[in-house]
């Protein structure tokens, strides 16, 4: 019964973790940054559900990780900063929008300048998560060893895309959520794999 409960948990937060980035790229739009209250919405929403993903994916490392505890616990230290931070950037966008501060005007600009800025410092708090998920998948097997090489070369689009403070454009943000979607996938199937055995019993009446 335990077994076939893990089971299902695990297919429930492996699932959120596909929930965050198909609804991420919902929240995304067509890119043109405009404010919109469905993209506030739907965009929260994925980045609290990536929340239980990443509790499942460092439990999963954690188990299968043979040293020290600190790996692990720094993933997911990384991965909860990651996500306050890019929750925080939605905070002058909707700022904006309350109190219908023109565009184009100093405070507008300003403000935007803060939403950009947040979300591009976000990017390395997400790739300490994944060089980390690199390093733990890739010396202990616990997922596929292809996801650890991902991770890796995601971890490092991710810093050089952070280096560069003053762009506004981070497509290093859409390799992770692609990362998140596969590694979610993965996860499903492993827990879904994962089931209790059924076992029959029977009963002896001694004469």
């Amino acid at each position: 019964m335990q077994t076939s409960t893990r089971s299902a948990s695990g297919r429930l937060a492996a699932t959120c973790g596909a929930i965050f980035a198909i609804a991420l790229a919902v929240a995304n739009g067509n890119g043109d940054g405009s404010y919109a209250a469905y993209r506030y919405v739907v965009g929260g929403i994925a980045l609290v559900l990536f929340l239980p993903f990443l509790a499942y994916l460092c439990s999963v490392l954690r188990d299968a990780w043979q040293g020290s505890p600190w790996l692990p616990r720094t993933a997911l230290a990384a991965g909860i900063i990651g996500i306050a931070l890019k929750l925080t950037s939605g905070a002058p966008e909707v700022a904006i929008h309350r109190a219908r501060v023109s565009d184009g005007t100093q405070l507008h600009r300003a403000l935007q300048a803060v939403a950009d800025a947040t979300t591009v410092i976000s990017l390395y708090p997400f790739a300490l998560l994944l060089a980390v998920v690199a390093i733990v998948i890739l010396r202990s097997a616990a997922l596929p060893r292809w996801l650890g090489a991902g991770a890796a070369l995601t971890a490092a689009a991710l810093v050089i895309n952070a280096s560069a403070p003053t762009t506004d454009n981070v497509p290093a943000l859409l390799l992770f959520v692609l990362w998140t979607l596969v590694a979610s996938i993965t996860l499903y199937r492993n827990a879904s794999a994962d089931r209790l055995p059924v076992v029959s019993t029977y009963s002896t009446v001694e004469a």
